[in-house]
């Protein structure tokens, strides 16, 4: 069971009962079957999306939004932060206890990004990797964790990028079969498929500039089969597309507006020119901004309310 917190998690918000189930079933089953922590992999991405070393979090309290099976928040929990919290709205929180056991300045709580269960001004940090794009509404959810942080304090967000709208359609094309799929489906389809990602890398790689080509062909026909090095990543990077319902993608404009919306400051794009740990690693809209030290939570979350 997760290890007990500070905080008393809240009813979760239940905009679509069926939707949020799949959601809670999707991550429960790939992240409690799937441990795929790879150290050196999680810290280079985790330094990559969130523009931030260990030295960065000293004494600071922070808060892994959707930490899933705590991939990055054993990361942030190797620096010197006072406190590291995962929040996930699904029974991934056990296998992120596990994940973090040795860490004593952790803890984990199972509770919604769109009602959050903190107080306003209650972090130093917050991060967010891929996980407001699978939430209902991605803005509600955002100025949800705006005001947790103090004065000064920092946010950071990597969502989906919005592509090009052919793309888009096969995109959607896709999901609208295997969203429905049930998972006792999908993931062996997964695990079917991952081969099709070996060989799409393989190509991508090629000198040979057809058969370069011929795997640009492959990957946009097959573009939620992940290309990770590693076989039982992705399966899983697999299966964590094609399965939920919620799955959005926006561009940067739009999410920096939201950190406007929010009256944060110091707004930046970190996707401008992203680092990769390996060739291939997806590529998303990442953005960090801070909330001004003369604010008050207050202050901030009826700013952030009045905007959703």
């Amino acid at each position: 069971m997760p290890r007990s917190s500070p905080f008393t998690a809240g009813p979760g918000s239940r905009p679509d009962v069926a939707d949020q189930d799949r959601t809670k079933s999707t991550y429960a089953l790939q992240w409690n079957r799937y441990r795929i922590i790879r150290p050196d992999e999680d810290r280079a991405t985790f330094r990559n999306h969130t523009g931030l070393e260990a030295g960065d979090l000293s004494g600071g309290v922070v808060l892994d939004a959707g930490c899933g099976m705590g991939r990055y928040l054993r990361v942030a929990a190797e620096s010197p932060a006072s406190l590291v919290v995962g929040l996930d709205l699904s029974l991934a929180v056990t296998s992120a206890a596990e994940t973090t056991a040795g860490h004593p300045r952790v803890a984990v709580v199972q509770g919604d990004l769109l009602r959050p269960p903190f107080p306003v001004g209650a972090f130093d940090h917050v991060y967010s990797l891929g996980v407001l794009d699978h939430t209902p509404d991605p803005r509600c959810a955002f100025h949800a964790l705006a005001p947790l942080l103090k004065p000064g304090g920092r946010i950071v967000v990597w969502v989906y990028p919005r592509e090009h709208r052919a793309v888009e359609m096969v995109m959607n094309a896709q999901r609208a079969v295997s969203t429905r799929l049930p998972l006792a489906i999908l993931e062996p389809l997964c695990r079917l498929l991952a081969p099709v990602g070996a060989l799409k890398r393989r190509m991508t790689q090629s000198p040979s500039r057809l058969i370069e080509r011929l795997g640009v062909a492959l990957h946009v026909a097959t573009i939620g089969v992940s290309m990770h090095p590693d076989a039982e990543v992705r399966i899983c990077d697999t299966l964590d597309w094609y399965a939920p319902r919620y799955l959005t993608r926006h561009t940067a404009e739009e999410v920096m507006g939201w950190f406007r919306e929010a009256g944060l400051v110091e707004i930046i794009d970190l996707g401008r020119d992203p680092a990769f740990f390996h060739q291939g690693q997806g590529r998303g809209v990442n953005i960090a901004g801070r909330r001004p030290r003369e604010s008050s939570p207050a202050t901030l979350a009826e700013k952030t309310q009045g905007n959703v």
